[in-house]
């Protein structure tokens, strides 16, 4: 086990860069990344869930993208108009999100030695779970 200190967005990178691996054949590496996904994903489910848009807002998003398509700017404007109070509270939502990423997170993660790598991984796929990957001296 190794521990990891951060932020949640940097979590959040890291699960992206365990994301982009684990369709690589390799059980031991196969069954490590699967267990910090899992570990990871429990720190981040409350961020995810804080971050989903209101129904009402998804409505009004899509009436936006429609026009937006249309080249419709005067209807645009209108209807960020009608819809100003419900606007401003996804953007304070989305505030509200960005404060949650940058707090510090410290968590127990399991090692992936140099050893349990895939032939097939690449170097930028390992760069995106360096923080996780240890020579087997540690």
């Amino acid at each position: 086990m190794i521990n990891f200190k951060g932020t949640n967005r940097q979590l959040l990178n890291l699960y992206r860069g365990l994301e982009n691996v684990k369709e690589i054949k390799g059980s031991r590496f196969a069954v490590l990344v699967g267990k910090n996904m899992k570990d990871i994903k429990q720190i981040l489910q409350p961020i995810e869930e804080a971050a989903v848009p209101s129904a009402s807002f998804q409505t009004v998003s899509i009436q936006m993208r429609d026009l937006m398509e249309a080249e419709d700017q005067e209807a645009m404007e209108q209807l960020e108009k009608e819809h100003k109070d419900l606007i401003d509270e996804r953007k304070q939502q989305m505030t509200s999100v960005e404060t949650m990423l940058e707090n510090d997170i410290e968590l127990k993660l399991h090692a992936i030695r140099e050893d349990q790598l895939p032939d097939e991984i690449t170097g930028e796929q390992v760069e995106k779970i360096l923080e996780i990957i240890t020579d087997g001296n540690d």
